[in-house]
C-alpha cells in the first residue's frame, strides 16, 4: 500500500491505494467523534483494492478543535479532490464513502447533500438525524449548536432534551437513553431528519443491537422506513447484529491508542469481531 499526505492547507487527509498501476474505486473514509484520521479504514480498503482518502474533519490543527458546525464545503472539496485523482476510477462522476458513528451521520448527510458526487455509502452505527454538536470546551449553560453547517448556516439538528443522567454501568456511562429521548420528539418530516431518498445509493447501514452510545438500530430502521415511504426501498440495506455494540467497525491493532473512552459502547469483543 502506498500513502500520500495531502499537501493542501484546507484539507487534512492521507490518500492510500494498492501498489498497482490500474485506476481503482475511490472511497472517502470518515471516523467518529474521536477525531483525527481514520487510518484503520485506509488499511482495510487498500486490501480490498480501493483508493481511499482518510479524512479528518475535526480534532486536528488543520481542521477545528470541536465537532460544532463543521462546514460541509470542506467535505465537498475533499470529494472533488478524490474524484479527480488520477488513480481513482469514479463511476458516473461519483465516489463512495465509508463512515463510522458521527462519520456515518456525516456520510449520509453528504450523500443527500451532494448526490452528484457521492455514490455508494457504508454507514457503520449510523444516525437518521443530524444531532447537536460536541464541544467539551463550552460551559454547561452554552446553547446547543448543530454539528454541521452549509453556506455559513447551521443544519437543523436534534438536541438532547433535559432529563436524568444515565446511570453508570460496570464499564462506563451509556448515552443511548439520552439520544432515545431526543428521537422521541422527532416527527417523520422533521427538518433534522436525513432525507435518505435523495441519495444515489446504494446505502448499507450496519448497526449493533447492544449499542450503548446511541440507538443505531432504531435509527437505521427509521432510514429504511423513510426510503420505503418515498418509494426507494431498494436504495437501503440494513444489517443488524443484536449482540454487537457501537464499535463494530474495523478493529485495527496498528491504530494508535488514544485516551480511554469514558462511555459504554456496548457489545463484546467477540460480538464485534463476528459482526465485522
Amino acid at each position: 500500500m502506498s500513502t500520500t499526505t495531502l499537501d493542501d492547507l484546507g484539507l487534512d487527509g492521507v490518500f492510500s491505494c494498492a501498489d498497482t498501476g490500474e485506476r481503482l474505486p475511490g472511497v472517502l473514509a470518515l471516523g467518529g467523534s474521536d477525531g483525527g484520521l481514520p487510518m484503520y479504514f485506509a488499511r482495510l480498503l487498500a486490501a480490498e483494492r480501493c483508493a481511499c482518502l482518510a479524512l479528518a474533519y475535526h480534532g486536528t490543527p488543520k481542521t477545528q478543535p470541536n465537532l460544532v458546525e463543521v462546514p460541509l464545503e470542506r467535505l465537498e472539496r475533499a470529494l472533488r479532490w478524490l474524484r479527480d485523482h488520477p488513480r481513482v476510477a469514479a463511476r458516473d462522476g461519483r465516489v463512495g464513502i465509508v463512515g463510522a458513528s458521527k462519520g456515518a451521520e456525516l456520510a449520509l448527510v453528504l450523500a443527500t447533500t451532494f448526490p452528484d458526487l457521492v455514490g455508494p455509502v457504508v454507514a457503520y452505527t449510523p444516525s437518521s438525524v443530524v444531532w447537536l454538536g460536541i464541544d467539551f470546551a463550552a460551559g454547561p449553560g452554552a446553547p446547543p449548536r448543530s454539528t454541521w453547517s452549509r453556506a455559513g448556516k447551521p443544519l437543523a439538528f436534534v438536541p438532547i432534551p433535559p432529563g436524568p443522567t444515565p446511570p453508570q454501568s460496570v464499564r462506563a456511562m451509556g448515552m443511548t437513553p439520552m439520544h432515545a429521548r431526543g428521537l422521541d420528539a422527532v416527527a417523520a418530516d422533521d427538518a433534522a431528519m436525513i432525507p435518505i431518498e435523495r441519495a444515489t445509493g446504494p446505502v448499507l447501514l450496519v448497526s449493533g443491537g447492544d449499542d450503548q452510545m446511541w440507538p443505531a438500530s432504531r435509527m437505521s430502521r427509521m432510514l429504511v422506513e423513510r426510503a420505503q415511504r418515498f418509494g426507494r426501498a431498494q436504495l437501503v440495506q440494513h444489517l443488524d447484529f443484536p449482540e454487537a455494540g457501537h464499535a463494530l467497525f474495523a478493529v485495527d491493532p496498528e491504530q494508535d491508542l488514544k485516551q480511554p473512552i469514558p462511555f459504554d459502547l456496548g457489545g463484546s469483543e467477540a460480538a464485534q469481531a463476528r459482526a465485522h
